[in-house]
């Protein structure tokens, strides 16, 4: 597993990283992102959560690609984005029987396979 590890940890934060990326376009163009990736009804008055969710999530988007390089970095933001992506799974799982949860399910499926990803990452443990 640890060789598996070794070989992989770059390639996967910048493909997961790129993948939670995804969400930054929330910060830039919150109605569209709401209507066409979340499937849900655009509100306005909503538009700066929006915009402050997507950002916050860009950056650890951002963050997981660079600790890619900067292995110093690796584990703050590894343990933050594991906490992150495992409350985002919770609550999609405590809302799935909700209409509304149903934009969410492709977020949902990236998180978890991150998330076993990064348990596998650090249960390996040479941190």
């Amino acid at each position: 597993m640890k060789n598996f590890i070794d070989k992989t940890i770059k390639p996967f934060l910048v493909i997961a990283g790129l993948g939670t990326c995804g969400a930054g376009l929330l910060a830039f163009s919150p109605q569209f992102s709401v209507e066409k990736m979340f499937k849900l009804p655009f509100a306005g008055d909503y538009t700066i959560f929006f915009q402050h969710w997507g950002f916050m999530v860009l950056l650890v988007g951002i963050f997981m690609i660079i600790s890619a390089f900067k292995v110093g970095w690796r584990t703050p933001i590894l343990i933050y984005s594991a906490i992150e992506k495992v409350f985002f799974v919770y609550l999609y799982l405590f809302n799935i029987n909700h209409s509304f949860s149903a934009g969410f399910q492709g977020g949902a499926i990236m998180d978890s396979i991150i998330v076993v990803y990064l348990l596998l990452y650090f249960w390996k443990g040479d941190r």
